[in-house]
């Protein structure tokens, strides 16, 4: 089953959609959906012009396609198990919230946390990504637990902060504090970063380019070869008795 949503022009207003309710297994009952703009209750059909072609029993055969000022919408696969969506632009903040299974591809930008506090499945970003990327929300203790993103253009700040399984990679560079409070999983910045690791209590870190503003109580251990690359191996943050592990090709203390 393919469904696709074009969303439908927009007069000069800003407000966002709350779309929590577009994940691929609601499609098997049809498409009399709800979604929110502001405190108005709107059907899918006064938002999206809605089409179906086939059908399905279970939802990993649904792929949902959006299409449009996509950027408006909010929660966007929150809770998605199974399943594909697939995003021709952009996508607002909390995109995958919870997600546990399936794929979302979002071909232009994400806005803000995508990826909460994932525990499965493969959000692909084929653009940048802003701020606390697969990390935890505000208060809560454990980001992404399992499941993979992956940012081909650059992320913001916070990127996987408090991560605690699962494997994120950035194939540009990361903003500031880029995996702090992790405590497990794999997180993979291609490019450049800005205090890596800060009060890391597990997991591994990798950084191809240079780590700015270096964290001072991160334990130099030597050098080590991956994926063909000679990187410089920490341990720490010590000044959170951490275990685990940043591995970076070149750093820079702050002055």
């Amino acid at each position: 089953m393919k469904v696709t949503l074009a969303m439908k022009p927009a007069a000069k207003w800003f407000i966002p959609i709350e779309a929590e309710s577009i994940v691929p297994k609601n499609f098997l009952s049809g498409t009399d959906l709800l979604v929110w703009r502001g405190n108005r209750e709107l059907r899918l059909d006064e938002v999206f012009s809605v089409s179906v072609e086939g059908d399905a029993d279970r939802s990993e055969d649904v792929e949902v396609v959006l299409s449009g000022d996509t950027f408006r919408l909010k929660r966007v696969g929150e809770y998605m198990d199974g399943g594909t969506i697939t995003v021709l632009g952009g996508i607002g903040m909390h995109c995958g919230n919870f997600m546990s299974g399936g794929t979302i591809e979002i071909h232009g930008n994400a806005d803000g946390w995508l990826g909460r506090e994932m525990a499965g499945g493969t959000i692909v970003c084929r653009s940048d990504a802003a701020d606390y990327c697969a990390s935890g929300y505000r208060g809560g203790r454990k980001g992404m637990t399992g499941g993979t993103v992956e940012v081909f253009g650059r992320a913001g700040d916070f990127l996987a902060e408090s991560i605690a399984g699962g494997t994120v990679i950035v194939h540009g560079d990361a903003g500031d504090m880029t995996g702090a409070e992790m405590r497990g999983g794999t997180l993979v910045v291609h490019g450049d970063c800005s205090r890596p690791g800060a009060n890391m209590k597990g997991g591994s870190c990798y950084v191809y380019g240079t780590a700015q503003g270096m964290i001072p109580t991160f334990r130099k251990i030597g050098t080590v070869q991956h994926e063909g690359r000679a990187l410089i191996r920490f341990s720490g943050d010590l000044a959170n008795r951490g275990k685990g592990n940043l591995f970076v090709k070149g750093y820079e203390y702050l002055d």
